[in-house]
């Protein structure tokens, strides 16, 4: 009986796992809030997630506000960079749905839906990047990009987990307040944490 109340029980590590990532899954979500702020409160959150993954068990708080201010201008530009990027795509798409020539329209929305994927790509690591090196915007883009091609399998893997929250929504429509209490309870910190499990292996080889 006594090792069911030992904190070092699997049990209780898992808890408090589980905890970690609610509480940091609530700070990215209020973080985001003003919208602009969004890659700062990303930033953060890998730094966060990927210290956990890595079994340094950070005060969540601390780590995440202290890596938030210091990254903030980085990661807001990044973050404007990128939305702007998004909604050219986004505009673009819909020019190509308008067109009357249909093999036009689908030769554009074919190399419109390759640079999306690239797009998700450098999202998915630019801003681990900034949280872990010192570097200027346009190198940390390109090394994003570089980055996620050379790590082929393990960037779609981490894509994929990324658009789970999202899909689940288009797959399941029927149990959209289900899934959006679960997406806004921790769905996007376990993301953050499950990618990060791939990305600390994959940043740690660029470290000297």
């Amino acid at each position: 009986m006594g090792k069911i109340f030992d904190y070092e029980n699997k049990f209780f590590q898992a808890l408090e796992g589980i905890a970690n990532i609610v509480i940091l899954n609530f700070l990215f979500i209020i973080c985001c809030i003003p919208i602009v702020t969004i890659g700062a409160s990303m930033t953060a959150t890998y730094s966060v997630a990927m210290s956990i993954a890595d079994d340094r068990e950070p005060y969540i708080f601390k780590e995440f506000f202290k890596k938030f201010k210091e990254n903030f201008k980085q990661s807001t530009i990044v973050w404007i960079i990128l939305f702007f990027v998004g909604i050219f795509i986004a505009v673009d798409f819909y020019i190509c749905s308008l067109l009357s020539n249909n093999m036009i329209g689908t030769v554009l929305k074919f190399v419109l839906t390759l640079v999306s994927i690239v797009l998700g790509f450098v999202i998915i690591y630019v801003f681990p990047l900034i949280s872990k090196f010192e570097n200027s915007v346009k190198h940390t883009l390109v090394n994003a990009i570089l980055i996620s091609v050379q790590n082929l399998p393990y960037t779609i893997l981490m894509l994929i987990i990324s658009l789970l929250p999202i899909g689940s929504l288009l797959l399941f429509p029927n149990y959209w307040g289900q899934i959006i209490f679960f997406n806004t309870a921790i769905s996007y910190g376990m993301v953050a944490y499950l990618n990060s499990i791939f990305l600390n292996k994959i940043l740690n080889k660029y470290i000297n």
